[in-house]
Parts: structure tokens; sequence; C-alpha cells
């Protein structure tokens, strides 16, 4: 809709970063997890998942896979 995502707070523990926010999905206030994973010298994994309770649990529905070439 033409904004920009509002930011997100978090970070990295043991090396996975973990960053969450607060937003709104389809009118609804959703909770938003941004996973930062199997960091490597040359590759990583970023996944998102919404959470409709608060965080009590959570949906992934969108990951990458990076890899540098």
């Amino acid at each position: 809709p033409g904004r920009l995502f509002p930011p997100v707070t978090g970070g990295f523990e043991q090396g996975i970063g973990t960053f969450w926010g607060d937003d709104t999905c389809e009118n609804r206030p959703v909770r938003v997890r941004f996973l930062w994973s199997r960091i490597t010298e040359s590759r990583a994994r970023w996944e998102q998942a919404f959470s409709l309770d608060k965080g009590a649990s959570w949906e992934t529905n969108w990951y990458m896979d990076f890899t540098r070439v």
C-alpha cells in the first residue's frame, strides 16, 4: 500500500537471528517473525512466519535459501 513495514526488534543468539514485530494482515493484528539460520560463509536461510495469537503459535509462509556465487 505504499508504506514500509513497521520496524522489527530482535537479534542473533547462538547463530540464529530472530526478529519480530507487530503489523496487520487483511485488517487483523498479526505478529510477524523473521528467522535467519543455517548461516555459513556461503549460505543462509531466511524465514517469515505469522502468528494470530500473539506468538503462541506460528505459521511459516515464506522461506528463502541464499547461496553466494
